[in-house]
């Protein structure tokens, strides 16, 4: 639970952070959201930032907490797990147990070029989601497009060192 919130809490600042601590979290975000459909190995696709930032935040407070390396290896080792799962470009129709876990159905707003509908910030457990009241899910509607606003002059996610050069950029 504690990660989750703290996962929770730093994914949903690099979305909707103010300021230059926000702009700078959403450019090393960006990345895994550039791409205008999601696919497995999307999980894979993120700024190196991203993954560090990451990494020492939630890590390093998972130890602080007292779990030992172990496990927090073996937490990092299923949590990774059930974001592949999340990102596989399945319609999988999870009905209630999108309350429950974060699965395809319920990721695939998370990618949505639609503002309002790009929330979703819980990786394992949709708990913060719902008491935050950043849960969204339609049964009988996906996302019309999937990925970032391209009037916001964004590379192609393709161009691997312009978007490596975002979070450095104005």
């Amino acid at each position: 639970m504690v990660f989750e919130l703290l996962q929770y809490g730093f994914h949903r600042l690099s979305h909707e952070g103010n300021g230059a601590l926000g702009r700078f979290l959403w450019k090393v975000h960006l990345a895994h959201h550039l791409p205008d459909r999601v696919y497995v190995v999307m999980h894979g696709v993120f700024h190196p930032l991203n993954a560090l930032i990451s990494a020492v935040l939630i890590q390093s407070t998972l130890l602080f907490l007292g779990l030992s390396p172990q496990a927090v290896f073996a937490a990092m080792l299923l949590i990774d797990l059930q974001t592949m799962i999340s990102h596989f470009n399945v319609d999988i129709r999870a009905g209630f147990l999108n309350y429950v876990f974060v699965g395809t159905e319920l990721h695939r707003y998370h990618h949505s070029a639609d503002i309002d509908e790009a929330r979703n910030f819980g990786t394992v457990l949709p708990l913060w989601d719902l008491v935050f009241g950043t849960f969204v899910y339609r049964p009988d509607a996906a996302p019309r497009r999937l990925g970032v606003d391209r009037s916001a002059g964004y590379p192609p996610s393709q161009q691997f060192w312009k978007v490596l050069a975002l979070p450095f950029r104005r």
